[in-house]
C-alpha cells in the first residue's frame, strides 16, 4: 500500500487530535461479541462500506488483516491489543489513499445486567495532506463509526 502510517500504540487513543467514543448495549454474550470482532468475515456484514476483510497473518505485534472499503480503499491493520473476550484493538499501518497518518480503533466489551456493553473508541490524526479539511474527515468518520456500532448491535441480536 502506498501510504504508510506511523505505528501508533494504544495510548494514542488518549492523545489523538481526533478522539471519538461510542457505546451500545447488546443483548448477546461476551464470547459472541468478541467472536464477531475477531472474525474478519463478519465485518462486511455490519461495517458500512466494508466490502472485504481478510486475515493475512501475524506481524511482530500480533495478528493482522487487510480490509477494503467500497471495493476501492484498502487498509492494513495490525492488532495491538488482544484480550479475549473483553478487548480488541488495532492500528492502521498502511492505506491505499491518503487518509490517516495515525489511526487506532479499540473495542472494549463489558458484561452488564442489560447485556454486553461495547465501547468503541477511535483515535486519529488525518493524513498531513488533509489537515485543512480534518473537520470534514472527522465528520465522515463519525457517521461511519456510529453506523458500524449500530449495525454491530443489529448483527449480534439477529
Amino acid at each position: 500500500m502506498k501510504f504508510t502510517c506511523r505505528p501508533a500504540e494504544i495510548g494514542f487513543l488518549d492523545t489523538a487530535p481526533i478522539q471519538l467514543r461510542y457505546s451500545v448495549i447488546v443483548n448477546t454474550s461476551l464470547a459472541q461479541a468478541f467472536d464477531a470482532l475477531q472474525d474478519p468475515a463478519t465485518w462486511p456484514h455490519w461495517f458500512p462500506g466494508m466490502t472485504k476483510a481478510s486475515a493475512i497473518g501475524h506481524e511482530p505485534s500480533g495478528p493482522s488483516r487487510v480490509v477494503t472499503l467500497n471495493y476501492l480503499i484498502r487498509f492494513k491493520e495490525e492488532f495491538i491489543c488482544w484480550e479475549p473476550p473483553s478487548r480488541i484493538a488495532y492500528r492502521v499501518s498502511a492505506v491505499s489513499i491518503p487518509y490517516a497518518d495515525e489511526l487506532v480503533e479499540d473495542f472494549t466489551l463489558t458484561e452488564t445486567d442489560q447485556g454486553v456493553e461495547i465501547c468503541y473508541r477511535i483515535g486519529m490524526a488525518v493524513h498531513h495532506s488533509l489537515t485543512s479539511v480534518s473537520g470534514l474527515v472527522a465528520k465522515i468518520g463519525e457517521s461511519s463509526y456510529q453506523k458500524a456500532l449500530a449495525n454491530l448491535k443489529t448483527y449480534l441480536e439477529r
